[in-house]
């Protein structure tokens, strides 16, 4: 299925804002754990997505479960397995680091 690079698209460069330390739920730590989790969320499902589509594409093409789970990465895969690893450990966890700073009514800084 080729993509259609000519079809109008609606997105547009998010307006960037300064809400890191920002604290919604009246506690920076739950603040903290519901943008984790949420975010987990949010990965998780599309790397479940992308899974079901690959696995379906594997078992067309016969690659069995027994050869995915015997699989040995080389040390470049696993080198860059690991990046990607610390990537979403960022993005997933680094909330929990948040100071919290800021209370709903308060002012954002204005650039």
């Amino acid at each position: 299925m080729a993509i259609d690079k000519n079809r109008p698209t609606y997105a547009v460069e998010a307006i960037p804002s300064d809400i890191t330390n920002s604290v919604f739920l009246g506690n920076p730590a739950v603040d903290n754990l519901l943008s984790c989790v949420i975010a987990m969320n949010a990965e998780m499902w599309a790397t479940k997505r992308r899974m079901k589509v690959l696995e379906s594409l594997l078992a067309k093409k016969g690659i069995t479960q027994e050869m995915i789970e015997g699989y040995v990465p080389t040390a470049a895969e696993t080198a860059e397995w690991e990046k990607e690893r610390d990537r979403f450990i960022e993005l997933a966890m680094g909330p929990l680091a948040n100071d919290g700073f800021r209370t709903i009514g308060t002012g954002f800084p204005k650039r």
